[in-house]
């Protein structure tokens, strides 16, 4: 299009290269194996700090019982030799050592793993995020958006606490394990088997609950979502509620999802309970049975007064570390039900992903040609059998139909929103199914018969279409498409905000916003989806001129009902059934007295 004309000042050649790539993730489909994906990618050496950290930490924290004894047993010489003295002052020094060091590798460690896991949860929610977006149109349509968009949250948020457990509370009871076992090796080598078969029922037990617990946790998160998103879908649809009065009807078809939800949360917390309990009650026979064997021991002359200290200061630290770790295991559950649920959902397979050798497509002339192509419902309802068209480059055609003769499936499948049965879509001698999906997207300008508006502002709605624009593209574009005078007077002006879904705007203006977006895009082909359906008389024909410079040097296709605003386009497609049973200029088809003409004529001339 040449640009020296009006609308070729608004059509400056895209920018996105400017733009961040939009590359979909490899998302793991289980929480361990997002877990480790995610650590390989951001954050390797910040979780071998914090295990360090927790390391270091609980080895200092677990030699207080062995210098405790020492102490004691130091305490114990001093009548008989007065060297002990200066030994007990050695152990009450490494003693102050110990309280003062644990904690500050506690806190340095906390400090680490904050600001680690919120790092991890950033890259998280960032590619579930893009991956979510990969998905094709079926996806979202079996899936509420207030769903997903808490799943996504929820899953990222899952992950840091599942990470925080993995890299902390477990190296931490490990290390008590580890330095118990050799403590009681070199202390009270008796003591040991009992230790060992200790930590073999502890870890029996606590893995088999836990596996049980898997299954209450994920029903927990799966009931909690339903209810979300029923939840958000409701106050998303607020105007509506309203508008029918309906607000006990939205209070009682809820009620049964919050009943079910608050059901599954008790039952998960029963079960968490009870293994908490059959934990807590290992702890308490673990440490009644080696302070009194150890109370035996020391009252038969076997162990020192020191050794007996060791022995139940360890089975205190031991017992207690078993009463947190049952604590810890409720939240751990329960977030890895979450995390579980969420990705589920979340990493299906993409029903439409770019062949491995796609290339980026490139419009020379906007030539489209459908060829035998084939397309079913998932249901398995037929909607075009062996279909074909060829549209020239600059060709400006008109759909036309009954409803559910296919025109709204055409426009998807040009855009390869649905994988079709059979034939091919080529773009100017490229096979759709062979090039990138983002640059065929870019391939194409739409205005919908109900546009998608941000909740964010006149100006990033109408830049939606070329970021990198600049203020006086903005404006043209504006211009073009009658929409920047009303912009201008609204308080603020193009950065209003225009509510959510556009509910600050009337449908005119939403509809002119989305005209100028598509202005700004300047993609060689464009869609019109009943364009100015929208639009009052008045309105109308205020960006009629709009419209037609929108079209210039542009392949068009457009779908209306009123056929009056078709009627001057270069040719006409009239589908019923998935079929092409007529096509040719306004003046060809109403000559030959067919289904279009009967339209027409029940337009009355093109109006209703």
């Amino acid at each position: 299009m040449p640009d020296d004309s009006a609308a070729g000042a608004a059509r400056a050649p895209s920018q996105t290269s400017a733009l961040p790539a939009a590359t979909a993730p490899h998302i793991p489909t289980t929480p361990y194996a997002l877990i480790w994906n995610q650590v390989k990618r951001h954050g390797h050496w910040r979780i071998t700090a914090i295990i360090a950290l927790v390391v270091a930490g609980a080895l200092v924290e677990n030699l207080q019982p062995y210098a405790l004894g020492a102490l004691v047993n130091a305490l114990a010489e001093i009548p008989t030799t007065g060297a002990a003295g200066k030994d007990a002052m050695l152990w009450f020094v490494v003693l102050c050592a110990i309280w003062t060091f644990a904690p500050v590798m506690g806190r340095i460690h906390t400090l680490t793993s904050t600001t680690t896991m919120l790092r991890l949860r950033a890259h998280i929610q960032d590619d579930l995020f893009m991956y979510v977006h990969g998905h094709a149109p079926r996806f979202f349509l079996d899936h509420m958006s207030g769903a997903l968009s808490a799943k996504v949250r929820s899953a990222a948020g899952a992950a840091t606490t599942v990470m925080e457990y993995i890299f902390s509370a477990l190296p931490r009871l490990a290390i008590l394990f580890v330095v118990s076992a050799v403590l009681i090796s070199h202390q009270a080598p008796s003591f040991l088997l009992l230790f060992g078969a200790f930590a073999l029922v502890f870890t029996i037990v606590a893995a088999t609950l836990a596996q049980r617990s898997r299954k209450y946790a994920k029903a927990s998160s799966v009931a909690a979502t339903a209810y979300t998103g029923r939840l958000v879908d409701s106050l998303n649809n607020w105007d509506l509620v309203r508008a029918f009065a309906r607000r006990a009807l939205e209070r009682a078809t809820l009620a049964p999802l919050g009943e079910k939800d608050h059901d599954a949360g008790v039952t998960l917390r029963l079960v968490l309970f009870r293994m908490r309990l059959a934990l807590h009650a290992i702890g308490v026979v673990f440490l009644i049975v080696v302070v009194w064997w150890a109370f035996q021991e020391a009252l038969a002359g076997r162990v020192s007064v020191g050794t007996f200290t060791m022995l139940m200061s360890l089975a205190l630290l031991i017992s207690a570390h078993v009463n947190t770790l049952g604590d810890n295991l409720l939240g751990f559950f329960e977030h890895l039900g979450v995390l579980t649920d969420s990705l589920e959902t979340i990493t299906k397979p993409h029903d439409i992903v770019d062949a491995p050798d796609a290339v980026p497509l490139h419009v020379t002339g906007g030539r489209v040609d459908v060829h035998d192509v084939t397309f079913n419902y998932p249901d398995g309802t037929p909607v075009f059998t062996h279909l074909n068209l060829a549209i020239a480059p600059g060709e400006k055609i008109g759909v036309v139909g009954p409803s559910g003769a296919g025109k709204s499936t055409l426009l998807r499948l040009l855009r390869r929103q649905f994988p079709i049965q059979s034939g091919r879509i080529v773009i100017d001698g490229q096979d759709i199914a062979e090039v990138t999906w983002d640059s065929l997207h870019e391939a194409f300008a739409e205005v919908p018969q109900t546009p998608s508006v941000f909740h964010r502002s006149v100006r990033d709605n109408i830049v939606y279409g070329r970021p990198t624009a600049s203020d006086d593209e903005l404006f043209e574009a504006a211009k073009l498409a009658h929409c920047h005078d009303f912009i201008s007077v609204r308080k603020g002006g193009y950065d209003a905000v225009v509510g959510e879904k556009g509910m600050k705007l009337s449908g005119g203006e939403r509809q002119r916003v989305a005209i100028a977006r598509a202005f700004l895009k300047d993609a060689p082909i464009l869609i019109l989806d009943e364009a100015t359906s929208s639009l009052d008389s008045e309105a109308e024909h205020l960006i009629q001129d709009g419209i037609l410079k929108l079209m210039e040097g542009r392949t068009v296709i457009a779908i209306a009902h009123r056929l009056s605003t078709i009627m001057h386009l270069d040719r006409i497609i009239v589908l019923e059934e998935g079929r092409i049973v007529e096509q040719g200029s306004h003046a060809q088809l109403l000559s030959l007295g067919g289904t279009y003409a009967r339209l027409w004529h029940r337009q009355a001339g093109g109006f209703m």
